[in-house]
């Protein structure tokens, strides 16, 4: 595909010619653009982060139905990820010494704690997963009016989850039960649920059509903060949880309908835009929806084996095929003429354009570096420049020379007016500075006063 397109830009540029006879090199555009852009970056606000959480779990007593049973609150629990990072790992290792020779060795694997901050929305969907997850691991917050009046820890105190119909406990190994009036309500961590409260998390980072999953295993929530309350903002409130895990399970595969998990079921524009290929394109020959560009995508498609093992996306190709054909019955003669002559203009005038700002930008530089070497203060004979004043004159002007020979040979020659500025480079590459003066004593009565470098220097006269 690479060299398809490749020969597809040789083509348009040979037939327009708009890319002119010199260009620099297309290292770095044709490593990130070739292959549909195989090689580009990733962009950060393409992701997706489902929730696997344990019904039974979310169901914990002391809480109203939040229909957790459901499976739409745990897919918006991850929709309203506003942000998060990716599961890292950090490997410890030690030195040995191998009669001599450093060897290092692997000891332990260590998974870094993530965070993910959530909007904090009307509906205190978040809020009441927080609150779920409380019940389920700790009984503090179940029956706050009985640890109210609960005088000091019981540690044979029997948890009110184990109270069976009519109010009465079941004693553990024996079958008994006993009155619910004697039992005392327990509190901090409980181990009422063996399984965890999240039977996985997992974030996906999506891009071109193909997903990359990182799902962690048996994850838990070590730190949760609420939303910052502040009467002077106004800005959207969020929470925070950091989560640590167990291990990392990495997946790779092509985006659908429900895959990955939870992905396109909800809230989610499924409709094609008009301006796609398969939301009808446009009958025109070029451009991004034209008939060309049509028949390109409907080939990638094919040459992709994605697409080949996928019966819906065959559909969305058999459809975008369609509406190329569609579009390409459409094309006419003139539409065709037109395309290509509006083509070319633009392509002549771009070229236009381009040579124009860059000659105005080399004259531009010219005249700069011209006003950078006037910039310089010149010290002239006075009574030259009292003359000048007496006689309204232009201000002494400045002549420039490729070295001191052709400079001198000016001067003398009498080719130089005095009160003149010359500058010129020496043999060692210095640049010299001096104004033509009259000069009684030299041959031609003129003579050069430097003025840079040596200063001191009077005149030097003709030689």
């Amino acid at each position: 595909m690479a060299k398809l397109t490749k020969f597809l830009g040789n083509v348009v540029g040979g037939i327009f010619g708009s890319e002119g006879d010199m260009k620099d090199y297309r290292h770095a555009a044709r490593l990130f653009t070739d292959n549909y852009m195989a090689l580009a970056p990733k962009v950060e606000f393409l992701y997706h982060v489902y929730f696997d959480i344990n019904k039974d779990a979310a169901r914990s007593p002391g809480g109203a139905d939040v229909g957790w049973s459901r499976a739409e609150p745990n897919i918006e629990v991850g929709m309203l990820v506003k942000s998060c990072n990716v599961p890292g790992v950090s490997i410890n290792t030690e030195t040995k010494n191998q009669y001599g020779k450093k060897t290092n060795i692997q000891t332990q694997v260590q998974y870094s704690p993530i965070n993910i901050t959530f909007h904090d929305d009307n509906t205190n969907l978040i809020s009441s997963m927080w609150q779920q997850y409380f019940k389920n691991y700790y009984a503090d917050s179940n029956y706050p009016d009985r640890l109210a009046v609960q005088p000091t820890y019981n540690r044979n105190a029997k948890s009110a989850r184990s109270v069976g119909p009519g109010g009465r406990y079941t004693v553990p190994g024996s079958g008994q039960t006993e009155s619910k009036q004697d039992d005392r309500y327990s509190f901090g961590y409980t181990d009422y649920l063996a399984g965890h409260f999240f039977n996985k998390i997992s974030i996906y980072q999506l891009s071109r059509h193909n997903f990359y999953e990182y799902t962690l295993i048996n994850p838990i929530i070590t730190s949760w903060q609420g939303p910052n309350l502040n009467s002077s903002s106004s800005n959207p409130a969020e929470n925070q949880m950091t989560l640590i895990y167990e291990g990392i399970k990495y997946a790779s595969g092509r985006i659908s309908k429900n895959n990955p998990d939870g992905f396109a079921q909800l809230h989610y524009d499924s409709s094609p835009s008009p301006l796609s290929i398969m939301g009808g394109g446009s009958a025109s020959l070029f451009g991004s929806t034209g008939v060309l560009a049509g028949g390109l995508d409907v080939f990638g498609d094919l040459m992709d084996p994605n697409v080949r093992q996928n019966p819906l996306a065959l559909i969305g190709t058999a459809i975008k095929a369609k509406n190329t054909y569609e579009n390409a019955k459409q094309l006419t003669r003139q539409g065709i003429k037109n395309e290509v002559e509006s083509i070319a203009t633009g392509a002549v005038v771009n070229t236009i354009e381009n040579t124009v700002r860059v000659s105005g930008l080399n004259k531009s530089n010219q005249v700069t570096a011209t006003q950078v070497e006037t910039d310089n203060p010149v010290v002239a004979n006075k009574q030259d420049l009292q003359a000048g004043a007496n006689n309204n004159t232009e201000p002494p002007q400045v002549e420039y020379y490729p070295d001191r020979a052709t400079a001198y040979d000016e001067v003398f020659g009498g080719n130089v007016q005095i009160g003149t500025t010359i500058v010129y480079e020496d043999v060692n590459g210095d640049i010299n500075r001096g104004i033509v003066v009259s000069s009684p004593e030299s041959t031609n009565g003129v003579g050069i006063q430097v003025v840079q470098p040596d200063a001191n220097s009077t005149f030097i006269p003709d030689y």
